[in-house]
């Protein structure tokens, strides 16, 4: 095992790829979210890699921080080829290794669903399914409805400082949330795909944030729009905003060239939100488990 270089990324990816055909990881990032996702990252300190003996990587563990309100959350990307569990214990042992010295309150290894075995010997715990919802492009779905008192709003008539304001004060109270940034959340996106519900004297009520992406080595029809962020204000849940934002999203996801629709939610997200996707034709079609370890 040894620390990473920039120039890994190649073998990293293959591993990751070879993952997403045996079911152990959901997609690999596209080309846009790579780079977003890796410039800066610290190989030499936060990551080891195992080359096997033939060429090629056998291995590899990354590791990243992110702030939240309870403290900094590491995450512990692990992946592997047809590698023994030993090897995939050794790279997670390594990756909370680093995580606690380096101040990590909690770390988090995510993983799809049955290839997890030993994960609880390594002191970690399954907290959390998360699943991936898909509607295929082809399915009925009801047009919009709008909720009557609210308008809808996108990019190209909301100040881009509003956007970081609604989605953290909708998402304070969600499981593991995480300030974000009005950078972080529509730099890049087409301003038709980041959606807000208004009162009708202008005051935010929800809001939904969508992007259109191709992913490698994955059976979806491509390109596939994400309905990545789904949040109505406490004040303002269940009156039907959710369901009316992401119906319009499904709507111009579509008219954008998207083949295939997507999105994520929390297996135990206290609010059901997966019942209002189901209604509209969602169904689960990956489940990653979310394992912890937390340092006291």
């Amino acid at each position: 095992m040894r620390p990473g270089r920039p120039n890994d990324l190649a073998g990293v990816l293959e591993l990751w790829r070879d993952e997403v055909r045996a079911g152990k990881r959901d997609c690999v990032p596209s080309d846009v979210r790579l780079r977003a996702v890796m410039a800066g990252f610290d190989w030499e300190a936060r990551s080891r890699i195992v080359e096997r003996a033939g060429g090629g990587l056998g291995g590899a563990v990354l590791v990243s921080n992110r702030a939240t309100p309870l403290g900094t959350l590491a995450s512990i990307d692990v992946s592997s080829g047809p590698a023994s569990q030993e090897l995939i214990d050794d790279l997670v042992r390594w990756g909370l290794g680093l995580s606690r010295a380096a101040g990590a309150s909690t770390a988090q290894v995510w993983r799809g669903r049955g290839h997890t075995d030993g994960f609880d010997r390594l002191g970690l715990e399954m907290v959390r399914p998360w699943w991936r919802m898909d509607l295929a492009p082809t399915s009925e779905t009801a047009a919009p409805t709008p909720v009557w008192g609210y308008e809808l709003r996108d990019a190209r008539s909301v100040p881009a400082a509003s956007w970081a304001d609604v989605h953290n004060l909708t998402f304070a109270d969600h499981w593991r949330f995480s300030p974000r940034t009005a950078e972080e959340l529509i730099a890049g996106r087409p301003p038709e795909l980041s959606l807000m519900a208004v009162t009708s004297g202008g005051t935010p009520a929800a809001l939904t944030l969508c992007q259109i992406e191709v992913y490698r080595v994955d059976p979806r029809e491509q390109p596939v729009g994400i309905v990545s962020s789904v949040g109505t204000l406490p004040d303002q849940r269940r009156r039907g905003l959710a369901t009316w934002l992401v119906a319009e999203a499904l709507l111009r996801l579509r008219q954008g060239g998207a083949r295939h629709v997507s999105l994520y939610v929390d297996g135990r997200n206290p609010q059901r939100a997966f019942d209002a996707y189901c209604k509209l034709g969602f169904e689960v079609a990956f489940e990653t488990e979310v394992w912890e370890a937390t340092f006291k």
